[in-house]
């Protein structure tokens, strides 16, 4: 005959199994909040990005329309021109987390190739003129590494 505690069945777990549960539970929840983390920080990223793209895209549209009325625009800044794009309200007082660098060459006139020889062609019969516009704009990321997106446009300018 057999002792009763060897049919005993034990309810429960063992101190190994709770611990290792509580390890797995630990490692599950914690690559989790990494991971929402992690998208909250390229979230930001493609806010800035948008923002950016906003400020540099208005720029552009104003510069181009300066040039399509035939005004001249004065000598780019060597330092280029500031703009926030990110603002955080502090105690009821806009603060700017982050700027960008804004900037843009001086428009050249743009000679096409009208025949096809290859070579930029001067068209005195053509209504207007067409000129080559480069803008772009910086911006710092967490790690002060540049962020930079550009546009290289065309703008007429008809001589009516």
């Amino acid at each position: 005959m057999q002792s009763s505690n060897s049919y005993r069945k034990l309810k429960g777990f063992t101190l190994i199994e709770s611990m290792l549960g509580i390890m797995i539970i630990g490692l599950v929840s914690g690559s989790i909040m990494v991971g929402i983390t992690t998208i909250e920080k390229k979230l930001f990223e493609i806010r800035l990005k948008e923002q950016a793209f906003e400020e540099l895209r208005n720029y552009t549209n104003f510069l181009g329309s300066r040039i399509a009325v035939g005004e001249s625009l004065e000598p780019p800044p060597s330092s280029g021109t500031n703009v926030v794009i990110y603002q955080k309200e502090v105690d009821g007082i806009p603060k700017d987390i982050y700027s960008a660098t804004i900037n843009y060459l001086r428009p050249k006139r743009y000679y096409p190739d009208i025949d096809g020889d290859g070579i930029e062609d001067e068209c005195p019969s053509c209504y207007g003129e067409i000129y080559r516009l480069y803008t772009w704009i910086e911006w710092p990321n967490e790690s002060d590494i540049k962020h930079t997106l550009e546009f290289d446009t065309y703008q007429i300018r008809l001589n009516i």
